[in-house]
């Protein structure tokens, strides 16, 4: 598990407050969140997808990361649900290249690799009835 000392980025942070990719990757992981609370190996789900656990601080029950290219790593951080508030699925982006990249590319990128952890989730839960969007994917 990697501690997490660089600075991450939000969609937001690198196209500036009026990303029109933020709201679209938000809403995205937002749907895909509640399914994460099936995820028993938070190693074993970074191993699927490629990337490595950390802990970058911020207040997360688990983090992945992954680079997508050179330069270029995305984190996703995720929060399990509560008494207040629903399970929550971030994803910021760090590397020294992170702003030579398109926000429609990081978008379709984040989400398709959201989709992958869905993908863990249900070959890992045989049996289990998961949330909807498990089997869409």
């Amino acid at each position: 598990m990697r501690v997490t000392a660089i600075k991450l980025l939000s969609l937001a942070d690198i196209e500036g407050k009026v990303s029109p990719h933020q709201s679209q990757v938000k809403g995205a992981l937002r749907m895909r969140a509640a399914a994460l609370e099936y995820v028993k190996d938070v190693k074993a789900l970074a191993a699927y997808i490629g990337g490595s656990v950390e802990t970058p601080g911020i207040g997360e029950d688990w983090a992945v990361s992954k680079g997508l290219y050179p330069g270029v790593d995305i984190h996703l951080v995720y929060n399990r649900s509560d008494d207040e508030f629903p399970a929550r699925l971030r994803a910021l982006y760090s590397g020294d290249k992170i702003r030579v990249i398109k926000g429609d590319e990081l978008a379709t990128i984040t989400i398709s690799l959201a989709n992958q952890l869905l993908r863990y989730v249900r070959e890992t839960n045989p049996g289990v009835k998961l949330p909807e969007v498990c089997y869409k994917v």
